[in-house]
């Protein structure tokens, strides 16, 4: 049986790794690292964690190596505005200079920083694929996404711009939790479901317009949205968890379609918002 010897070493700049085998992991880089990086040809994977909390890192470029990269990375790194795939790398690419990092065979973005974009032809976005960019302050997601995941947009406090959502069957849990510059939502008629504590604590969400096509909103929605003034919610919502609205103490209109009163009271989730129903 062939037994491999763990080897750990750093670069000139502190950046620490790990080679097992034909493996070798990035597996921490400083949080005092200020300025660009290209990491080492060597290195096939970034592990758990591995870059996060670099506030001064401004641009991280990926090898042709390196084929692995864990989800939770690139958070807290504030002033990351560039993400370079060199084009012969056979797992990702950052096409049309998105400053993102993209699974090419599916299309999948896994990895934004604050300097993002996504291009048209994206699929999914991962989950965690911009978690914490707390810089981030405008972002279009293209027609062409069908799938956001969990956490993928969460404590982008910065994040501002209103927010068009379509294409995609659910809003994801914690999909956007957090944003708390957030000030407007558009729900597209794809889309069926939105989970628990997608918006919450989008603090400065006024707004939310949910067109026809939404079946279910699971607890905690919209909880701790203490600016949101109006929502619309459309008749082809089947069921609202409890807590939806939690904390919405701002919350004075909620826009139904016309001769729905009676059914949309029904909901205990709205109860103590009936006189709140403004119909159309």
């Amino acid at each position: 049986m062939k037994t491999f010897v763990r080897k750990q070493f750093k670069d000139e700049y502190g950046v620490e790794f790990c080679t097992c085998g034909n493996i070798t992991s990035l597996t921490r880089m400083p949080i005092d690292f200020k300025g660009a990086y290209r990491i080492p040809d060597f290195v096939t994977n970034i592990g758990i964690g591995a870059i996060n909390g670099c506030k001064d890192l401004t641009s991280i470029t990926i090898p042709q190596s390196l084929t692995s990269i864990s989800k939770d990375n690139f958070e807290l790194c504030e002033q990351l505005t560039e993400m370079i795939v060199e084009p012969a790398n056979p797992m990702f690419d950052s096409r049309d200079h998105c400053n993102a990092i993209i699974v090419t065979s599916t299309n999948t973005l896994v990895h934004g920083c604050n300097g993002s974009t996504i291009p048209a032809g994206i699929e999914t976005i991962a989950d965690y694929a911009f978690s914490q960019r707390r810089n981030l302050s405008h972002i279009s997601i293209p027609e062409s996404v069908i799938h956001i995941g969990e956490f993928a947009f969460v404590c982008c406090f910065a994040l501002e711009s209103g927010i068009q959502i379509r294409g995609i069957h659910t809003v994801a849990r914690c999909c956007f939790d957090g944003c708390s510059n957030l000030k407007k939502v558009t729900i597209g008629t794809d889309i069926k479901i939105i989970e628990p504590h997608a918006f919450a604590g989008c603090s400065h969400l006024a707004y939310a317009n949910i067109t026809e096509g939404l079946e279910r909103i699971e607890t905690g929605a919209f909880a701790d949205c203490v600016s949101l003034e109006s929502i619309s919610l459309p008749q082809s919502i089947k069921e609202i968890k409890t807590d939806v609205f939690q904390n919405c103490n701002s919350l004075a209109r909620i826009v139904i379609p016309h001769g729905t009163k009676d059914y949309f009271s029904r909901f205990d989730a709205l109860k103590q918002y009936r006189h709140q129903f403004k119909e159309t």
